[in-house]
């Protein structure tokens, strides 16, 4: 039989009268994976022996365990290992350019470690023979230098997953230290959001007094601070300073004038003024600073110039999560506005909480209004990080776009990026260790491949490992230190076909490399992760509109069936906020929606909220955190 049109719902698709191939049913030998098929002369292609890695991995410990053919003698600082060079040059590029460039180890097949312990080299090797480690607080962050050391991505993610959830008031910020060190980004940023967020309890932690300057300062800039007046922060970095004065005394005047002194009466500056001189701290430079301007300078006696105020730097001490919705189409019209909802918001609107007011009355809501993006567009790619939402590429009524646009939540304001290399809709994007990638994406010609990562020091977009194959409408996140791009459409054959399978993309080795499929083919999907895994939500299989959710397990490399939403829809916004999944949105198969339901992965149920303005389909979300009341 052959399938009828697959009636997508984008227009450009639709318009190119791409069908699907005809279906030809396809015999699977016992043990082959779905792309094996039986070819023309009776023979199977592409068996594949699921249980094969583990036989051999067990094989390779037991080889390893008895010293069977080790060819390599480890010593470190208290024990002498024996391993096999090929082994540890297949796991490790440190490893297969040392034993194979004809340096000393390679020729004596001898290796010293004079720093490492046994028993943390023993845990790397054992996941090098076995993918296993086991992980213990106490060992962690060593095994995570090693892995980093060895270049071995995978179990340098493997640490990363552990300390991310074992991430704790007393020392979130020595992980940011250690994560920071190896180029953990992701891991930097939850540690540093956790001591932000708890920011007066990890002032008076014994780790506090051991941190790096450069640490101090990093979170001193930090506009949000989970702390009751700024003057706790001073005595925090004083009391900082105390423990090892001679050398800590001259970062001092770094710190003080990240602290908004403004906040603080002239008689408390003089009250510390005359503290840091008895402790012979107080340096001219610091004396400059910290010397009381005019009292009323400070705003705190009478009314202070409010331009003036506002251009200094404000900190706040909380911060709110609100949902964003962005662009798509509405009953054939192109949209570029964008709805707010925000926690007291009765409905959707659109303006924002105005992070820069002055809330006299806590019930009493300031807002301003939302701008519209500057390029009307659906079907775009969207990515936050650090409150700002990239808005890259997508489509008009008659074309497709290169352009690219920010919103920055601080001023409420839109600006342009570079334009991507070429015009494309159906794209996704997704932030990983600090950097933007985008990938694949339909263009006027084919279904894309491309991966490209945005460069800010240079403004441009620079090429990295493409996707197995092109494909757009599909999701994209960032998990465990990987990409994934799951589902979508490709062109096969001259046919658009949609897709079950899934590939995930290491930043290490710069290669995409196959993962379990969906059960269910599925593009204009929506992809999100919470809780360390990752949802494939809705979306269109070519013939109906879905409402089915399957939940994927990176650990176990598995996908499951969990509760189906409410409405089947495509072409949705979905966004993660307060530990459940929004979608938004959306084509039902009959009719645009301005309906709006979350899912909670605890309770495995899907629950109706408060609708948008508007019907849209083809449009994006976004979480961004709102700073709430201003410091003090």
């Amino acid at each position: 039989m052959e399938w009828q049109y697959m009636g997508a719902p984008c227009w450009s698709c639709h318009l190119s009268g791409e069908v699907r191939p005809r279906y030809r049913p396809t015999f699977l030998y016992p043990g082959s994976t779905a792309d094996s098929a039986i070819n023309t002369h009776g023979m199977v292609d592409g068996v594949a022996d699921g249980g094969w890695p583990a036989t051999l991995a067990r094989g390779l410990h037991d080889a390893w365990d008895t010293r069977l053919f080790t060819d390599l003698v480890i010593t470190t600082r208290d024990e002498i290992i024996h391993a096999h060079k090929v082994i540890l040059a297949a796991a490790s590029p440190y490893f297969k350019g040392m034993l194979s460039a004809g340096l000393r180890e390679g020729q004596t097949h001898t290796l010293v470690l004079e720093d490492v312990s046994g028993a943390i080299l023993n845990t790397v090797l054992t996941y090098i023979y076995t993918g296993k480690a086991t992980l213990t607080e106490n060992n962690v962050q060593n095994v995570l230098t090693l892995a980093d050391y060895f270049q071995i991505h995978s179990l340098k993610k493997l640490c990363c997953y552990y300390l991310k959830n074992h991430l704790v008031m007393e020392t979130c910020l020595g992980v940011y230290e250690v994560a920071t060190l190896h180029r953990c980004y992701d891991l930097a940023a939850d540690a540093l959001a956790l001591a932000c967020s708890l920011c007066s309890e990890v002032l008076l932690q014994p780790a506090f007094l051991t941190l790096q300057p450069e640490t101090l300062l990093t979170l001193l800039k930090e506009p949000y601070l989970s702390v009751e007046s700024e003057e706790e922060l001073l005595k925090g970095i004083i009391r900082w300073t105390c423990k090892d004065p001679d050398k800590r005394k001259k970062w001092l005047p770094a710190f003080i004038e990240k602290i908004d002194l403004r906040f603080l009466n002239s008689q408390t500056i003089i009250s510390w003024i005359a503290s840091l001189e008895e402790k012979h701290l107080l340096s001219d430079d610091l004396r400059h600073i910290l010397t009381p301007l005019d009292i009323d300078s400070y705003g705190t006696e009478d009314g202070s110039d409010d331009q003036e105020d506002s251009a200094k730097k404000i900190r706040h001490n909380s911060q709110e999560e609100v949902l964003l919705v962005m662009g798509g189409e509405s009953n054939g019209r192109l949209l570029g506005n964008v709805e707010c909802f925000a926690l007291g918001y009765s409905s959707w609107r659109c303006s924002i909480p105005d992070a820069g007011v002055q809330h006299n009355d806590h019930n009493e809501h300031q807002f301003q209004v939302l701008p519209a993006m500057e390029k009307a567009r659906a079907y775009c790619a969207v990515a936050t990080h650090d409150n700002l939402v990239y808005i890259l590429g997508g489509q008009t009524n008659s074309t497709f776009l290169a352009s690219c646009e920010c919103y920055r939540v601080l001023t409420n304001t839109w600006h342009q990026l570079c334009d991507l290399p070429a015009p494309v809709h159906g794209a996704a994007a997704a932030f990983l260790d600090g950097v933007l990638y985008f990938a694949g994406g339909k263009s006027h010609e084919k279904y894309e491949n491309q991966l490209l990562v945005y460069d800010e020091n240079n403004v441009s977009w620079v090429p990295r490992g493409p996707l197995s194959r092109g494909r757009g409408h599909f999701g994209m996140v960032a998990l465990h230190g990987s990409l994934y791009a799951v589902g979508g459409i490709c062109s096969y054959g001259g046919t658009s076909q949609v897709l079950s399978t899934c590939e995930k993309f290491d930043p290490g080795s710069d290669t995409w490399t196959p993962i379990a499929p969906l059960g269910q083919a599925r593009a204009y999907l929506g992809v999100a992760v919470i809780h360390d895994k990752l949802y494939a939500i809705g979306g269109y299989d070519g013939s109906r509109w879905l409402s089915s959710v399957e939940k994927y397990d990176p650990l176990r490399d598995q996908w499951t069936s969990v509760s189906s939403m409410i409405s089947a829809r495509s072409s949705f916004g979905v966004t993660v906020s307060h530990g459940r999944i929004f979608c938004l949105g959306g084509f039902s198969g009959e009719s645009n929606l301005n309906t709006v339901e979350k899912y909670n992965p605890r309770t495995n149920m899907w629950h109706c909220v408060q609708s948008m303005q508007l019907r849209r389909y083809g449009l994006v979300a976004a979480t961004v955190n709102v700073p709430g009341s201003r410091r003090v």
